[in-house]
């Protein structure tokens, strides 16, 4: 069955031209240091350029860009396959190029963030709220990103699904995201992403080693060391992914705690403003920890904040302080005009 499963991961028959060229890809063989290094931190380096001035844009175009140019998968399924091939020391030079990637990036970004002139909002950037509050669903996709990267990088006819990897893996936006928040003094941001990078990476070594195991690459170094190599990576991994799924799913409850709170708000606070003589509706509503802010519209009598703080702690919804925006509608009681007598 493992056989079956292999033969249809690769597409046919072993392609030792397509894995010693993804060797070399993922950097796990460096046989040109200059060439393959300077690729690597100079397209690193632009990716970071772009991706931190997306943030500060709140471009999503701009860090699609980013995210196209960066080359940070490449060690990422290094290790991985150096893993599975128990050599330890391709594992450790493609880490170390993991984390030496990592590090630039932060500084780069903090260092670009702190000279552009755009001062970045750690609360109310789509960019960085997109990616400071990883869920569950984002292991999800990161899963899925890992097992399409690994495939791809063994198989030469899929190239086209590399862009597509490229755009679905969270890497270097949430990395520069993290050198940002650092430098705005924003470390729950910063967290948030570095988690979010964190939880990709991890995705990524599952997926691949998964990928690469099941192709039978692993089966090729059956050396007392290859397997010590494999057996040590593997146990830390499988400690990581534990980890990274609980902080995961702690935050994924906790998003749903808060919209289910904001969404009884919303029934409370829409049936206390039918009981007022006027015509009121909600336009707004916001909940920031333990304070409520709601802005409705209409006209008749003026709700006020205190009866609607109240009103929600009767209904079991408490609030330290409630603020409420009301934003009144006049309505014209002018008579209509008279057209006059019909023409003709």
């Amino acid at each position: 069955m493992t056989g079956f499963v292999g033969r249809v991961l690769r597409g046919g028959e072993p392609d030792r031209e397509v894995l010693e060229g993804a060797e070399r890809a993922t950097l796990m063989v460096v046989d040109d240091p200059l060439r393959q290094y300077s690729s690597f931190f100079l397209r690193l380096l632009a990716a970071t350029v772009i991706a931190t001035a997306g943030v500060a844009a709140d471009s999503s175009t701009t860090i699609i860009g980013a995210m196209l140019v960066a080359p940070l998968m490449s060690p990422m399924l290094g290790v991985a396959l150096a893993a599975v091939r128990g050599r330890w020391r391709a594992v450790a030079r493609c880490a170390c190029l993991c984390l030496l990637g990592m590090a630039l990036v932060v500084a780069c970004s903090a260092a670009l963030t702190a000279l552009i002139p755009v001062a970045v909002d750690m609360s109310t950037n789509s960019q960085v709220l997109a990616r400071t509050s990883p869920r569950l669903v984002d292991l999800v996709i990161a899963l899925a990103a890992g097992f399409m990267a690994s495939l791809a990088s063994m198989r030469r006819d899929i190239p086209d699904a590399v862009p597509g990897v490229a755009i679905s893996a969270s890497i270097v936006p949430p990395l520069c995201i993290t050198g940002a928040g650092l430098y705005e003094g924003a470390p729950e941001a910063a967290m948030g992403s570095l988690l979010l990078f964190v939880s990709n990476f991890v995705a990524i070594q599952v997926m691949g080693s998964l990928v690469y195991l099941l192709m039978g690459l692993g089966a090729r170094e059956r050396t007392p060391e290859g397997r010590r190599v494999r057996t040590a990576w593997y146990a830390a991994v499988a400690v990581c992914a534990v980890a990274v799924c609980a902080l995961l799913i702690g935050a994924s409850a906790g998003v749903l705690r808060e919209a289910e709170r904001e969404r009884r708000v919303q029934d409370v606070t829409s049936t206390w403003l039918a009981a007022f003589d006027g015509d009121w509706r909600v336009t707004g509503l916001e909940a920031e920890g333990d304070d409520l802010y709601v802005q409705v519209a209409g006209s008749g009598e003026v709700p006020d904040a205190r009866a609607l703080a109240r009103r929600l702690r009767d209904e079991g919804v408490d609030f330290d302080e409630v603020a409420l925006s009301v934003v009144e509608e006049h309505r014209s009681s002018a008579p209509a005009k008279d057209p006059g007598p019909p023409a003709g």
